[in-house]
């Protein structure tokens, strides 16, 4: 079964507390500073990181000045809140901690690019526990015996929520309990998930490969050849097919996530196959065609490629 999370934007209103003590490890920005190239500073009211363009002194802001500071990531206690799964918020020493309150109805969670040992996920509405959900983050994924003894524990990338209690004044409590004395999250989506329908077999999971290759003219690699690696951007290809009575639903999805970023996860009926992370995206939907196929059914044809 397929399912999609459209996220919601989490405000500082939402955002209740957090274990993350500072909000970056970056000197907040001072007018008065002397900043030499390629300082870092950030700004609390953005929420993000700047990085110095020319060493100088401005009382300009850097959100309002282009020529001389440009901005290249979220704050670290914003950065699991960003449209980037690599972007990570990190805690060293202690457990990622993040209270929530959407105030609106939010049945499904989902955690990206994870470290760490353990997750717990609590709900609680006014001082009352709803539900209290927890994961070991620690997996083996071994093929054989051998393997089993002889390889170490493998980090569990992703954890994904489908069923959490929709109260509209619940509060979202997320821990992520250090490995080797680090907890980090990439990605925190939260809201109201959808159902689209089943992903028939032989869906395609592929990457967009940014990295540049220079050979000779002749196409040989010599010592001196250039190789710059760049960042490889996870796609799907998957033909699902869509209930009829389900199709005006996905019609206003495709009309609501054109260039939204959502979750989007093609294995939730299996969620411990060693497919399930092969088609659990964080990003947006390049093609979305829907052809009805008979009276019961539609087939729809997802493109999705991750931000």
């Amino acid at each position: 079964m397929m399912r999609v999370l459209p996220s919601l934007t989490v405000t500082p209103t939402m955002l209740l507390s957090t274990s993350v003590a500072v909000e970056d490890p970056s000197p907040v920005w001072a007018a008065a500073t002397a900043w030499a190239k390629d300082d870092l500073c950030h700004r609390v009211e953005t929420r993000l990181v700047y990085r110095r363009i020319t060493a100088g002194t401005t009382a300009t802001a850097p959100e309002l000045d282009a020529d001389n500071w440009k901005a290249i990531r979220p704050t670290n206690k914003w950065a699991m809140f960003d449209h980037l799964r690599s972007t990570q918020t990190t805690v060293s020493g202690g457990p990622l901690t993040v209270v929530l309150q959407p105030g609106q109805r939010a049945d499904s969670l989902g955690l990206l690019n994870l470290v760490g040992s353990r997750a717990t996920i609590q709900v609680h509405q006014g001082d009352t526990l709803i539900t209290e959900r927890e994961q070991s983050l620690i997996q083996h994924s071994a093929q054989n015996w051998y393997e089993y003894f002889t390889g170490d524990p493998e980090q569990r990338p992703s954890l994904v929520l489908w069923d959490l209690p929709p109260f509209r004044d619940a509060k979202i409590t997320v821990t992520i309990e250090p490995a080797s004395g680090v907890a980090s999250c990439g990605r925190l989506s939260v809201g109201m998930g959808v159902q689209v329908g089943e992903v028939e077999w032989e869906p395609e999971n592929d990457a967009l490969n940014f990295s540049r290759i220079e050979r000779e003219f002749d196409g040989t690699l010599t010592p001196d050849v250039t190789l710059i690696a760049r960042r490889s951007v996870p796609k799907a290809n998957l033909r699902v097919r869509i209930d009829a009575g389900n199709v005006p639903r996905m019609l206003k999805l495709r009309e609501q996530l054109n260039a939204v970023p959502a979750l989007w996860a093609g294995w939730t009926r299996y969620p411990n196959s060693p497919y399930a992370e092969a088609f659990l995206l964080y990003g947006i939907y390049r093609r979305f065609p829907i052809r009805p196929s008979n009276k019961l059914y539609a087939a729809a044809d997802l493109e999705i490629e991750e931000m």
